[in-house]
């Protein structure tokens, strides 16, 4: 069996990332990398216009490459705590992956990692938060 899915809405070119301004919530986490997104400034972007948008922000920072168990249980720790209804990552794949297995375990406390390592085993998600993703990979570089 195969199966293709599309994420629902992609934003992309120049003043892009202020569609931030119009999302619709209250508490988002923003899950980071090393620390390229914040050296260049877009960290600041993204944060006031969440705030434009009333949203308030937690970060997550520092996820590293090929990131850890630790690392992902660290950080669904914080979004429980947190309760955000928006789990933003930005940065490369490394953030970006670890930001949906967070996500998985912010929703579901009690699953473990052997339950969603097999394809199409992700319990439903969206019953907390939404999830967006900002790449700076690819060619895609913010703006």
């Amino acid at each position: 069996m195969n199966r293709f899915t599309l994420p629902r809405d992609i934003y992309w070119g120049e003043g892009a990332i202020e569609e931030l301004k119009k999302l619709d919530g209250r508490k988002a986490v923003l899950v980071l990398g090393g620390g390229s997104m914040r050296r260049f400034g877009f960290v600041d972007k993204v944060l006031a216009y969440l705030k434009e948008a009333g949203i308030e922000t937690e970060l997550i920072e520092n996820v590293e490459p090929d990131p850890s168990v630790e690392t992902v249980m660290k950080g669904a720790a914080k979004m429980r705590e947190f309760q955000p209804d928006w789990i933003i990552a930005m940065g490369g794949g490394s953030p970006i992956d670890a930001a949906k297995a967070m996500w998985v375990f912010y929703e579901y406390p009690d699953t473990d990692f052997e339950s969603i390592i097999q394809p199409f085993s992700f319990p439903t998600l969206r019953k907390k938060a939404r999830f967006l993703a900002i790449p700076s990979t690819s060619g895609t570089g913010l703006r």
